[in-house]
């Protein structure tokens, strides 16, 4: 029995020592603890968009991530007209304000799938959630009016469904007119989705990303004047995202002093 517990504790012994003796790769420390920011292009079922993002690492497999992300929201009744009298640019006929929404959240990034060489894809799943809110600036369009029989004139209006009609608007007021009339209507919203990198660089990063998101705000979201403006939102999206790797140098010697201190207590041993 007492030969047994010897050897069965000379091999354990000789086990880990051989496994924390072992010469470490010089790249390890820094793709353990590297982190990443990135940019992102994304396309929604509802809008486009563009955000920023930090990635944490917390270990090899997970990453915490910081984003803001800023969008243009649309209706999907949204369709361009022109003016029948005179030649002028085409605006959206019945919209009331044009919608635009900032996110700023917080989530995880799991690894399911790590690159085995730099020409391979990386496949990892990503959530996060936060908070949502949506900038709403009217929308002003020039309406012509009679001023004789030949001549009109023409004034800057919202859009009123009771009183416009397509022929009377010319066109869109400036996009930078009614900017002292912005509501805001605050909101949440949860996403989560797959991305695929797939970099042939250690520095630099290349990403696509598809998921889904879920939108909520406190109010109704009025972009066009019509009764199915929503106040939830589902959405799918596809995003392309570039960035770099950020090395945690004084992290990376940190970790190599104390795998040092634990091979010499296994070596000890």
């Amino acid at each position: 029995m007492k030969l047994k517990v010897f050897i069965v504790a000379s091999f354990l012994s000789l086990f880990f020592t051989k496994v924390n003796s072992q010469e470490l790769p010089g790249d390890i420390p820094k793709i353990f603890y590297r982190n990443e920011k990135t940019l992102g292009l994304h396309a929604n079922t509802n809008g486009v968009g563009i955000g920023y993002r930090y990635g944490d690492r917390i270990n090899y497999f997970e990453k915490r991530n910081y984003e803001f992300d800023f969008s243009i929201i649309k209706h999907p009744k949204e369709i361009k007209s022109s003016s029948s009298f005179i030649a002028s640019e085409s605006f959206v006929f019945g919209k009331l304000n044009y919608v635009f929404d900032l996110h700023l959240g917080y989530g995880k990034q799991n690894e399911m799938f790590a690159k085995r060489d730099p020409g391979s894809v990386a496949v990892r799943y990503f959530y996060s959630t936060g908070l949502a809110v949506a900038f709403l600036k009217p929308v002003y369009y020039e309406v012509l009016y009679p001023l004789n029989d030949s001549v009109y004139g023409v004034r800057e209006e919202k859009f009123n469904p009771d009183i416009h009609t397509p022929g009377e608007i010319s066109g869109k007021s400036s996009f930078f007119k009614g900017f002292d009339e912005i509501k805001l209507v605050p909101g949440a919203y949860l996403k989560a989705g797959i991305n695929f990198e797939f970099s042939q660089s250690e520095t630099i990063i290349h990403a696509l990303e598809a998921g889904v998101m879920f939108q909520a705000y406190l109010s109704s979201i009025e972009i066009m004047a019509v009764d199915d403006n929503q106040q939830f939102f589902f959405t799918l999206f596809i995003s392309y995202r570039i960035g770099k790797i950020i090395n945690a140098q004084e992290i990376s010697s940190e970790y190599l002093k104390k795998r040092k201190k634990k091979i010499k207590i296994f070596n000890w041993m």
